[in-house]
């Protein structure tokens, strides 16, 4: 694969996370001048129980990502009352990291089970291809983009790439979390 295809596979999917962050962050911002979200009970009843909350991120994060974490990002904005929004979006992001290390970690070590065999043919062949074509690179792609990076993180781990390299490269998933937080933070000021 040459240079400029992967940098085209990279800069289309950075694209697509971005549009998806961009479409999010306009609904936010209607949501947060048209609505009074904060006077929904129901909403701050949940949103001020962050064992709740972060329970169903660390879920989401390991079968393979759900629900986006820009959705918590904003969940810590608008209805953590009392809670420190960079805490939560380092936390995120270390829980994010820690599922895609979960993951890996299964596909390494579970590569042979039934489970696995079920999540291959239902989720991971279709990255496969992928990973033959960008190697390495894929894993970054996921740490970045809206690529399914818990699902790239068992694929790796199930073909066994070697721990050092993959660990390196995962950092960058706390790149996008520190930009994404960010982003979101800046539309809430809106």
């Amino acid at each position: 694969m040459s240079q400029t295809g992967k940098y085209k596979f990279f800069f289309l999917n950075l694209l697509k996370g971005l549009g998806w962050l961009l479409a999010l962050i306009l609904l936010f911002v209607y949501v947060k001048n048209s609505l009074d979200v904060k006077s929904n009970e129901v909403l701050l009843h949940y949103g001020n129980k962050p064992l709740i909350v972060y329970a169903i991120y660390i879920a989401s994060e390991i079968v393979m990502g759900i629900i986006p974490p820009e959705f918590f990002m904003i969940w810590s904005l608008e209805l953590a009352q009392f809670r420190n929004y960079w805490v939560d979006v380092t936390l995120l992001a270390i829980i994010s990291y820690a599922a895609g290390t979960i993951t890996y970690f299964f596909g390494r070590y579970f590569n042979t089970t039934v489970i696995y065999r079920y999540v291959r043919k239902k989720y991971l062949r279709k990255y496969e291809q992928l990973f033959g074509q960008y190697g390495g690179f894929l894993v970054f792609v996921a740490a970045i983009t809206p690529v399914p990076y818990s699902a790239i993180c068992m694929l790796v781990g199930s073909v066994k790439y070697p721990m050092r390299k993959f660990f390196l490269i995962t950092l960058s998933r706390l790149l996008r979390f520190a930009v994404y937080g960010y982003l979101v933070w800046q539309a809430s000021l809106l």
